[in-house]
């Protein structure tokens, strides 16, 4: 089987939509863990820091976010070696677990939401 360059053109498309969702879990980590501080003020009127579990969250999203881009990385490189030796064949174990970490932590933060 003969690679096109449509086959790298997609593999390096899906490469940065991996990218982009990492840069979005980075960026909702942040906002998570500023939240904290926002709720507090509003309860209490000042603003002198923020709920540990929101920075806690804050702080795991944003590493996930980080590692979720070394993980496109390998995975862009690994789809590129397939596609070239002619043996390619799809794994959605990245994308499980991204699905599964993000309704863990899109239930938990619903929680906190309603407990707060």
């Amino acid at each position: 089987m003969e690679v096109s360059p449509t086959d790298h053109l997609a593999n390096e498309r899906t490469f940065l939509a991996w990218v982009r969702t990492a840069i979005t879990i980075i960026g909702l980590g942040f906002v998570v863990a500023k939240f904290g501080i926002f709720l507090r003020e509003l309860a209490t009127g000042s603003s002198s820091g923020s709920s540990p579990i929101s920075e806690w969250v804050g702080v795991f999203l944003v590493l996930s976010g980080s590692l979720l881009v070394g993980v496109a990385w390998v995975r862009f490189q690994s789809v590129r070696n397939d596609l070239e030796s002619g043996k390619y064949v799809p794994h959605v174990a990245v994308e499980g677990l991204l699905t599964g970490i993000m309704v863990v932590v899109g239930i938990g933060l619903a929680f906190y939401l309603v407990l707060t």
